[in-house]
């Protein structure tokens, strides 16, 4: 049964990584993670969905939130930019798009997270406008936590309407008595 509630390792478009905030602002000048081209192709576009779109997108958006999470550290201690930060912002909001898209395809309304993006634009704003400090951190990372947490709350809400659809969407083979009698 796939969880929610961790949202470690960090997952690069296909292959585990974990970052650490002592590697630094290198880590982002290299990250594939931050070329729109390798975003664009971590889109999904199956006509039928598999069983696993969900689940793929979630991790990869709880990821993403983790990742931004460890930015705006590095931005608060001046190892990386306000701009790195708001791409990290950017990679969170298409992949949340994909994971919406994917829970639609199984008729799962996401509506009620509509406002999770817009809330984080806000908070990060807020505290980009601000010069960075542990002292602006220690003030909105709490914010930005809060929001994650109403986004973790609602993906762990959907999580068994995603099951009973993808259980209803199953096509079962019979076991051998009952397909003679």
């Amino acid at each position: 049964m796939y969880t929610t509630t961790s949202i470690s390792p960090i997952y690069y478009v296909g292959q585990p990584k974990v970052m650490r905030a002592s590697q630094g602002a290198a880590w982002f000048k290299s990250s594939p993670l931050f070329t729109m081209q390798t975003a664009v192709r971590s889109q999904y576009k199956p006509s039928s969905p598999p069983p696993s779109d969900v689940p793929t997108a979630v991790s990869t958006l709880l990821g993403l939130t983790k990742q931004l999470q460890d930015v705006l550290r590095l931005w608060s201690v001046y190892e990386a930019s306000e701009a790195q930060v708001s791409d990290a912002f950017v990679l969170v909001g298409m992949q949340f798009n994909a994971t919406v898209t994917a829970f639609n395809r199984h008729g799962i309304d996401m509506s009620d997270l509509s406002h999770i993006p817009t809330d984080l634009r806000s908070v990060l704003e807020q505290c980009l406008g601000k010069e960075p400090s542990q002292r602006v951190l220690s003030r909105y990372m709490p914010k930005v936590r809060t929001v994650l947490y109403h986004l973790l709350q609602g993906l762990q809400r959907k999580q068994a309407p995603y099951w009973k659809a993808v259980e209803g969407s199953r096509w079962v083979v019979p076991d051998e008595f009952d397909r003679y009698h």
